[in-house]
């Protein structure tokens, strides 16, 4: 894994050893955590920054290569057969420090394997994926108070939700996650699944019944009460025991089959949604502040509120829903004009240095919102139709040329800066398909966008596998790839394919654009398998 922002004040390669308790200085607003390091004196980061915590995670790196541990896959039991134990009884963490031996974890039995699961690796999977939501586990009923949940809302244009989703005026979430309808799918899990809201509002339950204050501060070992679970798989890596029967887990790497509500059109409100009328240039959603690829994060700062909060980029782990809803934003508000105007009070650029707490009198850093969502959840978005051509000229291959594929990935492509290319023209996901092949002995992968709406047409990207593996796996660079393409006026990052690869181990192999939406004839299909082949 390679991190896309820095810490300020942590040395370069700085592994995680161990996590500790929750604690907070009674002079001071925001939470912290014990961090232990393998090469920093430094002994805790903020509960805002837990996107990017995991034990054996190494923060500021210098160069991407494997976590250590073993993979493994998890199917997750009935809920009723976990119990609550802690790191020390599992007696596979090598780092003896008390307060990271004494963490809770739960234990469960899967597949003949004993899995020590920490309960805070589990929330920062399941909730933490930004710091907004890390921050509002931690008050007493703060969604309650930031969101309203309209169940009988009106139609909205041509746009009839079934559930309207409205942030209030109180409410600390940037509307800028709004954008991501990853988070807007999270979000709405939380809010409309009774058991799963029930379960990030124990978090605080058991803030306020198990801390313990001192004369300097209030600390608390993380505990919280999990969603049912049952049937939802997970992979991650951990430590084994030398039988492979005993497990403790490190870090969820993904989690497959969250139960999403039945519900098919949702639509979000924020009363600063400011939708831009045809003509203005702009996309909808308003302007805010982007932050390039890379930031430093101040560790210790808090946020100032004089910003709209920008995107930064952590790791993320993947998640599938076993459905997910229609969703859109609703704006109350418009703006007039050729280009509109600015907030003029807030700065159109950052400094390097930002912020992951929520805004304050006191704040000094650019608040900045957590990226850390990557949902993989297959639905009519990323249904193979999108790319019929792609995966045709792919079957030709195969029976023609003798060409290997194996099973292929389809991404959503994430929001980056003001750009809509990650959305069709129907505002639906638009993905990218990723294929690894096999061709005369040489690996290849192949990287294909759906532009099978005609707004745009970009060549297929092919990656000599042998150049790769020298760097680590294709899945540690997609985020990369994925921001320079759309921060690239939708073309492939060249300059980063060759820093990456060497300037001739890619290339673009370009296919006739449909006539019209949808998809090739089969005269074009056989030209781009053509045109594949030789690059090969």
């Amino acid at each position: 894994m390679k991190q896309t922002s820095r810490f300020k004040n942590l040395p370069d390669n700085a592994r995680i050893q161990g996590i500790g308790n929750v604690f907070k200085y009674h002079d001071r607003k925001t939470w912290s955590i014990g961090v232990q390091f393998n090469n920093s004196h430094r002994k805790s980061l903020k509960f805002s920054q837990l996107p990017y915590l995991s034990r054996q995670v190494v923060l500021n790196q210098t160069s991407t290569a494997t976590p250590p541990g073993f993979s493994v896959e998890i199917t997750l039991p009935e809920r009723d057969l976990w119990e609550r134990g802690t790191v020390e009884e599992c007696g596979l963490v090598k780092f003896r420090h008390s307060n990271e031996q004494s963490q809770n974890c739960f234990v469960f039995r899967s597949e003949g394997k004993t899995i020590y699961l920490p309960q805070l690796e589990l929330a920062r999977a399941l909730f933490f994926t930004n710091n907004y939501l890390a921050n509002a586990a931690l008050i007493h009923n703060a969604l309650d108070f930031e969101f309203d949940v309209d169940y009988d809302p009106e139609l909205v244009g041509d746009f009839q939700p079934d559930v309207m989703i409205n942030a209030l005026p109180t409410s600390l979430c940037p509307k800028i996650l709004f954008d991501n309808d990853e988070f807007r799918h999270q979000i709405a899990w939380i809010l409309l699944d009774d058991d799963v809201k029930h379960s990030f509002q124990s978090i605080y339950a058991y803030l306020l019944d198990e801390s313990v204050i001192t004369e300097k501060y209030q600390q608390w070992k993380f505990r919280f009460d999990p969603p049912q679970l049952e049937g939802v798989s997970i992979a991650a890596r951990g430590w084994q025991s030398p039988d492979e029967k005993t497990w403790f887990i490190n870090r969820i790497e993904a989690i497959d089959g969250l139960y999403f509500p039945d519900i098919t059109d949702i639509g979000y409100a924020h009363p600063n949604f400011i939708e831009n009328k045809r003509g203005s240039g702009k996309g909808k959603g308003g302007t805010y502040p982007q932050l390039p690829t890379q930031r430093e994060i101040d560790e210790d700062s808090d946020g100032s509120e004089d910003n709209e909060s920008a995107l930064i980029f952590c790791d993320a782990t993947q998640r599938t829903y076993n459905r997910v809803p229609h969703t859109r934003k609703v704006y109350t508000k418009a703006r007039n004009g050729s280009g509109g105007k600015k907030d003029e009070e807030k700065p159109s650029t950052l400094p390097p240095e930002v912020s992951t707490d929520d805004p304050s009198s006191r704040g000094d850093k650019p608040r900045a919102a957590i990226d850390g969502l990557d949902d993989q959840t297959d639905n009519d978005a990323l249904s193979h139709n999108k790319f019929d051509g792609f995966f045709k000229m792919l079957e030709l291959l195969e029976k023609e040329h003798g060409v290997k594929q194996n099973k292929h990935i389809v991404r959503k492509l994430p929001a980056v800066g003001r750009s809509e290319s990650h959305l069709m023209v129907d505002g639906s996901p638009r993905c990218m398909a990723i294929v690894r092949i096999e061709y005369q002995s040489e690996g290849y992968f192949l990287l294909e966008v759906d532009t099978s709406d005609g707004k745009a047409s970009i060549a297929t990207k092919v990656i000599s596998a042998r150049a790769l593996a020298p760097k680590g796996l294709l899945r540690d660079f997609i985020a990369e790839i994925e921001r320079g393409l759309l921060s690239k006026q939708f073309c492939w990052p060249k300059k980063y394919f060759d820093a990456l690869v060497g300037e001739g181990n890619h290339k673009s192999v370009p296919h006739q654009k449909s006539k019209g939406k949808g998809g090739l004839s089969e005269v074009d299909v056989h030209r781009w398998a053509e045109r594949v082949l030789n690059v090969f």
